[in-house]
């Protein structure tokens, strides 16, 4: 299984790029694990999923942002969605 901070990093990457599905698909592998911060890769995800159209994908991850300054930028997040 691979190292979700690895993970976290090569979607930055592809983020970048303008790939947002592929980084999607990377920032998913650290949603749930232990080994990554849960804040962090919830707030990629969701501005990977909206960025790429899943607005429904994109809310629920950015919920589940839930303290600090990831949680103010998921608020901002979610105003650009227009949840």
């Amino acid at each position: 299984k691979a190292n979700p901070k690895i993970a976290l990093v090569t979607g930055d990457a592809y983020y970048g790029y303008g790939d947002f599905a592929k980084a999607a698909t990377l920032y998913r592998q650290g949603v749930g694990n232990n080994l990554a911060d849960q804040d962090t890769a919830n707030l990629r995800l969701g501005m990977a999923l909206a960025r790429s159209g899943d607005k429904a994908g994109a809310a629920s991850a950015l919920n589940a942002v839930k303290a600090g300054p990831r949680a103010t930028l998921a608020k901002y997040w979610l105003a650009y969605l227009g949840v």
